[in-house]
């Protein structure tokens, strides 16, 4: 089996709900990917294969995106990102891809949605295809016919192919009617599994519950990463840890490298680069999120109601998504500390979200395992019809 993944710091995680169980059922995996995720493959026990580049490291594109975020908003972003950015770096990844596969035919290719390049390989030479959902599935829907569709005609056209109607099938590893208004007719919910590792403590100390509520702020590692976004992200993280600050509460930040630059303001707020965030989120009473789709699954998981504080991409859509199934409040990046303090008072204070939070816990619990052989034979049988 081939997985594709496009280089986001944090997108092989979201693709371990397809890769756990394709070990798990004693299939043979490659990871086809950038050379940042080397290690990420390694880690999992897959095979590596170098395929794109990690072309989102370019301090030109980071700078270029930043900027049209900073001055636009998150709507232009997502049509730049995604419907220019995305399908230019497309035909790179898909001559790449050709050539292993070419060499090496899969059974079965596990795309990343927002992974162009790998859609069109897999369509050059016929073969089995699924999406797997890494929380960017709505977006791009929202975008395809207005945008990505049209900005793959050529490419698609170099490779004698038309481009297509719509995405390829999706794995959703969540229900599909969490994250979709109007779930794609060919999209699976399948449950939802992560890597050994991230649930390992690896030495690192996780607190156990004290006389106060904790509380822990993760805003991902994306905008951590692009030194254009991380003014943005450095104030924001100064605006919850001030809006914590004057709360009865105790604080657990986790800010990637930002950590050296982040003050606390006493004993109560402790600020770190990384935890172990599934297993620390079992302890705490609230987390405050950018609402990257695997953060909000980890606080399902956990029962762990949620603060949701969207930057970029899907992130406010998925915050917005999980406030409407009252899971937990979602507010605009730019909210001030006193907006933030009386949302998180209001958390604390009402226990309504216990049982909402119990119940996504039971639904996602209840979704299937991918089967990967059937998936095979779904995508074959389909591409003969």
């Amino acid at each position: 089996m081939a997985v594709t993944a496009e280089p986001i710091p944090s997108h092989v995680s979201a693709l371990d709900f397809v890769i756990g169980p394709a070990l798990a059922q004693g299939h043979e995996v490659t990871l086809h990917a950038p050379p940042m995720f080397r290690r990420e493959a390694q880690r999992r026990g897959v095979r590596f294969c170098r395929a794109g580049s990690d072309w989102t490291c370019d301090p030109e594109v980071q700078r270029a995106v930043s900027e049209i975020w900073k001055e636009s908003g998150n709507g232009p972003f997502n049509r730049y990102v995604f419907g220019r950015l995305w399908p230019d770096r497309a035909g790179a990844k898909a001559r790449d891809l050709i050539t292993a596969w070419t060499r090496e035919r899969p059974d079965l290719v596990m795309a990343e949605c927002s992974d162009l390049g790998a859609h069109l390989a897999a369509q050059v030479l016929r073969l089995p295809l699924f999406a797997a959902d890494n929380g960017l599935g709505p977006l791009l829907l929202d975008l395809w016919d207005t945008d990505v569709r049209p900005a793959l005609a050529g490419l698609y056209g170099r490779h004698g192919q038309d481009a297509p109607a719509a995405l390829p099938p999706l794995l959703v590893p969540a229900p599909l009617d969490w994250f979709y208004e109007t779930p794609p007719s060919s999209a699976r919910a399948v449950r939802r599994s992560v890597a050994r590792h991230r649930s390992a403590l690896t030495g690192r100390p996780v607190p156990s519950p004290g006389s106060r509520p904790l509380v822990y702020v993760s805003l991902g590692t994306l905008t951590t990463a692009m030194p254009g976004l991380r003014t943005v992200t450095e104030s924001v993280y100064g605006e919850i840890i001030a809006a914590l600050a004057g709360t009865d509460c105790d604080v657990i930040v986790s800010a990637g490298d930002l950590a050296e630059h982040l003050r606390s303001p006493g004993p109560r707020v402790r600020v770190v680069e990384h935890v172990p965030q599934p297993v620390l989120l079992h302890r705490v009473h609230l987390f405050v999120t950018h609402g990257g789709r695997a953060s909000l699954l980890d606080a399902v998981e956990s029962t762990t109601p949620v603060l949701g504080m969207g930057v970029l991409g899907d992130q406010p859509g998925n915050t917005a998504a999980f406030a409407r199934r009252g899971l937990g409040p979602a507010l605009d990046v730019g909210a001030r500390r006193e907006t933030i303090a009386a949302a998180v008072t209001a958390v604390l204070g009402t226990p309504h979200h216990a049982d909402a939070l119990r119940s996504a816990r039971a639904e996602l619990s209840r979704l299937p395992s991918p089967d990967l052989t059937e998936l095979r034979d779904t995508a074959v049988s389909g591409a003969v019809g």
